[in-house]
């Protein structure tokens, strides 16, 4: 039992001594490094995270902070909305209307998925901000 509680004890050490180290490599997107970095290379992770940092998903105030309110982006996004030429808007659901959190499809550190695109095949183009 001791030697199993200590093994425990060592992968636990292991890995909180690592975690900061792989957070540091986690891919960013370009803009975000841009404005998380530290003038001694590290990424503020808090940022987005808040001060858990690991395995947490950002609070969506965090995402509202920079990118602004989900009516605004709603508005900033909307698409043709009548007859043959309607397109959805990403960000005003006619299931869900504005009430999806922004993780469901946007990701920092891997490709994004459109939610909505588990049961439809819509297309949309790139609308970041240049």
């Amino acid at each position: 039992m001791l030697i199993r509680n200590l093994s425990m004890a060592v992968v636990i050490a292991a890995v909180t001594m690592a975690a900061p180290a792989m957070a540091i490599k986690m891919p960013l997107k370009s803009y975000h490094k841009e404005m998380f970095t530290n003038d001694d290379g590290s990424v503020e992770c808090s940022a987005c995270h808040g001060d858990s940092k690991r395995y947490s998903f950002p609070d969506e105030a965090k995402c509202i902070s920079c990118h602004g309110d989900k009516a605004s982006l709603a508005e900033e996004t909307a698409r043709p909305g009548h007859g043959a030429e309607f397109e959805p808007n990403p960000h005003d659901s006619l299931h869900y209307g504005q009430d999806l959190s922004c993780v469901y499809c946007h990701s920092e550190h891997k490709k994004p998925k459109v939610y909505c695109n588990q049961c439809h095949e819509f297309k949309y183009p790139d609308m970041k901000r240049k």
